[in-house]
């Protein structure tokens, strides 16, 4: 016979105080202490006991801890409220009861989440590991492990982080993955040695015990275990419960029956004491398959009865699809059996009723026939209204589309003229230079060279603008907003346009704050500030001033840029920002433009949530101000 895979349960360690059995005269004192004083002596009582008896006696210590749980609820202390769940859960996975104990972690997990107490989601995790561990879903047990490490790692409980790789390397064990569970087994001794822990190094080395004997290292199994036995800093009978029990198992391996079945006796007499149903029920196949090699097949079989029953009571799945699957073969064979009982008045009814079905049915259909007419001609003709509207809708849209189209061919005629424009100029002064280069001195090469700069300038910021509209029709301009500080963005941009500044003996003033933030796209933004920075320029008359200045709102920033140039008539102010109607004038050196960037400003501006207003006077300047949300 074989145990079973769920062999490594025993070992898991629930992460609660591990405190051992107190003496008699321990609790009396404590009792009398507490007698006649508030509630919160009398909970911690309670739980007192319940850790003195988790382990020997862990129904009794389930309900001191309900005690206490009830005195922290009418206290409203939460995290102790949140501490006895776990306490409770413990108890019960000691007993088990893996349904109520899950019920439990979790309840306690959620509370050390809403309380955001890292300790107590550390060790939930912990717990609702284990339970996962037994339902076999060890990815999410090994995932929730890590986590609880990870917490462990930051909080600095070195205790808490040795369970987890303890518990780890029970899930590796169970999975066959017995490289992983040495490791971590290991790990976990070694944090068990730096902090001293006799208690916990005893629990590790029972399951380093496990784990040599499912690799059928029979001799090392026994060596892990007969430490735990013979150690006499270790008194944790539910642990010594499983050693004797991993000791009978290696010596039957090994051939060696009789004293299998000393180990075995003993660890069945302290399952029987703790009465653990999980002890009992591995003790007794345990002890079934000793009996069943010394052929005493009566014992045996009895000790396999004994495995069954106790298999029934723990958590299983199997064993609930079974007995479910049996309870509905019951119903259904109550059921056959009323069923044939009225078989025979329904089909009397059946016939009786077969020629009113008949007549009803003939009515029903013939009033179903003028239903569908009625509602198919009343459907036709909200069809045909529906029709008609979508025709005059698709009309005025092609009209649109029309205008549109017509509106784009003048735009990139226009676009086509101002771009031939500096290309011609540069053409034709390279032309000359090529051809008549000898005639001309430096001061005049370098007066041409001059030209070609500004007309290759005029020709890059066109196309630059022209791209960028481009892509914000196609939708292939990322927007990848972003919580940005504005002045080392208008900083960048002075920095670009600082040449057209001094051709002109402009001054570019900064009055921005260093702190004053914005949620925006990086890129968009610059296309805006070089845009609307390089209008400013354009049209200001030379020596002027161009300043840059940002106001802080309620949930928006203004951003300014105010010139004293040239400024716009009124009449020209609402066609600035139309593809249809935008307009182009030279600037106060002649510069020119085509009014593409002023459309690609107040798209952009758009596109990031804002808004972009202007107050100008013909012959005193502008103000472009747009703003943006934070």
């Amino acid at each position: 016979m074989k145990a079973t895979n769920s062999l490594f349960l025993g070992f898991l360690l629930f992460s609660i105080s591990m405190v051992l059995g107190q003496s008699n005269s321990e609790q009396e004192k404590l009792k009398s202490q507490t007698t006649g004083y508030d509630q919160q002596a009398q909970g911690d009582y309670f739980k007192y006991l319940g850790d003195s008896l988790k382990f020997e006696q862990p129904d009794s210590a389930e309900f001191y801890y309900l005690k206490a749980l009830n005195v922290s609820i009418e206290q409203n202390n939460r995290i102790e409220e949140a501490t006895l769940l776990s306490k409770i859960g413990g108890v019960q996975y000691i007993q088990g009861d893996y349904y109520k104990a899950l019920d439990q972690f979790t309840k306690s997990l959620d509370l050390f989440r809403e309380l955001n107490d890292d300790r107590g989601i550390a060790a939930g995790l912990n717990n609702v590991a284990m339970i996962l561990n037994i339902q076999e879903k060890y990815d999410e047990a090994i995932l929730d492990h890590k986590k609880s490490i990870s917490i462990c790692i930051i909080i600095n409980d070195t205790l808490l982080e040795e369970r987890n790789w303890f518990n780890l390397a029970i899930a590796f064990n169970a999975m066959k993955e017995y490289d992983s569970a040495m490791f971590c087994v290991n790990k976990a001794i070694l944090l068990c040695k730096q902090m001293g822990d006799t208690t916990e190094y005893m629990l590790n080395k029972n399951l380093l015990g496990n784990i040599y004997l499912n690799k059928k290292e029979y001799h090392n199994s026994l060596k892990e275990f007969s430490a735990v036995i013979e150690s006499s800093t270790f008194d944790n009978k539910w642990e010594l419960c499983y050693a004797l029990a991993g000791m009978a198992q290696s010596s039957l391996m090994l051939g060696n029956s009789n004293q299998a079945l000393k180990y075995a006796i003993k660890s069945d007499s302290l399952a029987h004491e703790l009465n653990t149903l999980w002890d009992l029920q591995n003790i007794s196949l345990i002890l079934s398959d000793i009996y069943f090699r010394q052929n005493n097949y009566l014992l045996a079989y009895r000790y396999y009865v004994d495995y069954k029953s106790y298999t029934d009571s723990l958590f299983s799945k199997e064993q609930a699809s079974e007995m479910n699957y049996l309870h509905l073969l019951q119903k259904e064979a109550e059921n056959r059996a009323l069923q044939l009982t009225f078989d025979k008045q329904k089909q009397e009814l059946k016939n009786k009723n077969l020629w009113i079905s008949i007549y009803t049915s003939g009515v029903l259909l013939f009033l179903l026939v003028v239903l569908l007419q009625w509602r198919n001609n009343r459907n036709k003709t909200n069809l045909n209204k529906k029709l008609q509207a979508k025709n005059s809708i698709i009309a005025h849209k092609n009209k649109e589309l029309e205008l549109a189209n017509a509106t784009k061919d003048r735009f990139f005629n226009m676009i086509a003229h101002d771009l031939k424009s500096p290309l011609s100029i540069m053409i034709s002064f390279t032309e000359i230079l090529q051809d008549n280069l000898e005639l001309y001195d430096e001061k005049q090469i370098r007066e041409f060279l001059e030209s070609l700069h500004q007309s290759s300038l005029q020709g890059f910021q066109l196309l630059e603008n022209l791209l960028d509209w481009a892509r914000l029709q196609t939708n292939s301009f990322i927007f990848q907003p972003n919580q940005l500080k504005i002045l080392p963005l208008v900083e960048e941009t002075i920095r670009l346009l600082e040449n057209n500044a001094l051709e002109k003996q402009i001054t570019i003033t900064n009055e921005v704050d260093q702190d004053i933030m914005t949620n925006i796209d990086r890129n968009m933004f610059l296309v805006v500030l070089r845009n609307l920075i390089s209008n400013a320029i354009k049209f200001s008359h030379p020596g002027g001033n161009v300043l840059i200045k940002v106001v802080r709102l309620e949930h928006e920033v203004g951003i300014s840029v105010i010139d004293h140039g040239l400024g716009i008539s009124e009449s020209d102010l609402p066609k600035l920002f139309k593809l249809d109607s935008f307009i182009t004038r030279p600037g106060t050196n002649q510069e020119k433009g085509t009014g593409i960037g002023l459309v690609l400003c107040h798209d952009f501006i758009n596109k990031m949530g804002g808004n972009i207003t202007i107050k100008s006077t013909e012959g005193e300047g502008s103000i472009f101000t747009f703003t943006l949300p934070v």
